[in-house]
């Protein structure tokens, strides 16, 4: 059968599974073009898709000066001033098993990443990608019903291909001291427009900040949050390649492509508001289980930086991909991460089960000016899928393929590598 998005109206029934069939085949790319970042979406747990790896001289093509991967430094390393570590995290796609465990036992979420929750903790401010909804008492079609409370129950709180959780999840992260999160992304249209209004209301009541999506009814409302630690403000800018073939009538996501003028836009505002010390960018983007950023990505990026985004922290491909330092014409030092991969999910795979935690130093110099002094990272690995138990955990701490740590290191290499167990040292080479 041939994919294709309905046009005309349709009961909520129909929506429903004209949705569905969008989200497991997608647009695609049109005869004789090149392969699309809209591929369809597969956040499934199943195998889904051949894993690509990493490929360094990709970033040599197209015309692109992509130094992708490798050990990274940044002169200011060493230069004085107050200083803020922010920590950043991939997606949370909690699959069925997830949410599951999340209902059956006392620590609820927490259960998912607590073997973690130390490595989080030394940051002053720490960001993950929301992947879902948080939508209490909606279905996949948008129809509200009775909340049925804390369980996996497939119709109001369900999994794959359209996520939605229970609000107790954000009291989760902001009890494990998550400060931000990215709500743009393909799956933030899983419960319609009422689905976004009432996960920015569960946002709001859990104190959670939040960026890239909003109300119907706030159609003005900024599409940034905004961070204080240290006595530096960083202002946070999530955007979205597409939503999966939802319709997005009101306007309620942030498109990376289609709205690009208008993301370029906003960073060019935040950077020149005096209040606001630095501008983070987390787009939802690139071709799942691929681990070379496509010159889409690249391009974008560089043009955000180029607009004064201090960094680019991205998502959606499932699995790692490269880190970049890169130099605007200005002269800034600037950072990419092009895909953190997964945090927690039952994705099938190695590397779909592989991932990291992001450290970036940032310092305020005499000055004024907010500068990048580092980069660490710990590698992780998603456990459970064996024993029932899920839990993300570092690879210092549990067992896990030979293969994912080389995974790790073959694309970010050593010398950025921070064990799990020593103190945090962004810049250990300065007195």
């Amino acid at each position: 059968m041939k994919c294709a998005h309905a046009t005309s109206p349709v009961t909520n029934a129909l929506l429903s599974l004209v949705v569905a069939f969008a989200v497991a085949c997608g647009s695609g790319p049109l005869p004789g073009d090149a392969p699309s970042d809209d591929t369809p979406s597969d956040d499934s747990e199943e195998a889904g898709g051949t894993y690509a790896p990493f490929d360094p001289a990709q970033g040599k093509l197209d015309d692109l000066d992509a130094q992708l991967g490798g050990s990274l430094s940044f002169d200011a390393a060493c230069e004085p001033g107050e200083r803020v570590v922010v920590a950043a995290v991939g997606d949370l796609l909690l699959h069925s098993g997830l949410q599951k465990q999340a209902s059956a036992v006392s620590d609820r979420f927490v259960s998912l990443w607590k073997a973690v929750a130390d490595l989080l903790d030394v940051a002053d401010i720490t960001y993950a990608n929301l992947e879902g909804a948080t939508a209490r008492g909606v279905t996949a079609s948008g129809k509200v019903v009775p909340d049925p409370g804390l369980t996996f129950d497939k119709k109001v709180y369900t999994s794959y291909p359209q996520f939605n959780y229970n609000p107790l999840l954000l009291d989760d992260l902001v009890a494990t001291g998550f400060d931000v999160v990215s709500t743009a992304n393909n799956h933030s249209l899983d419960r319609r427009s009422i689905g976004v209004d009432r996960t920015v209301d569960a946002l709001r009541a859990a104190g959670l900040p939040f960026t890239g999506t909003r109300r119907r009814d706030e159609l003005a409302a900024a599409w940034y949050a905004l961070t204080e630690a240290g006595g530096l403000t960083i202002a946070w800018l999530a955007c979205t390649y597409g939503t999966n073939g939802i319709p997005d009538p009101y306007h309620q996501v942030l498109s990376c492509f289609s709205d690009t003028d208008e993301v370029e836009a906003s960073v060019r505002a935040l950077v020149a508001d005096p209040e606001i010390d630095a501008v983070i960018v987390t787009p939802h983007w690139g071709l799942q289980y691929e681990a070379t950023p496509r010159a889409r990505q690249i391009k974008l990026a560089h043009r955000l930086l180029e607009a004064g985004a201090l960094a680019v922290v991205g998502g959606h491909p499932h699995v790692l991909q490269p880190w970049e330092r890169y130099v605007t014409a200005d002269g800034r030092e600037t950072f990419v991460l092009y895909s953190l991969g997964n945090f927690v999910s039952s994705q099938i795979g190695m590397a779909r089960r592989t991932t990291i935690v992001l450290y970036l130093g940032l310092t305020r110099n005499a000055d004024g000016e907010v500068l990048l002094n580092g980069a660490r990272y710990v590698p992780l690995y998603m456990h459970g899928r064996e024993s029932g138990v899920w839990s993300v955990k570092a690879m210092d701490r549990a067992s896990e393929p030979t293969a994912a740590r080389k995974l790790v290191t073959d694309m970010l290499g050593t010398d950025n590598l921070q064990p799990a167990d020593e103190p945090l040292q962004i810049t250990p080479a300065c007195p």
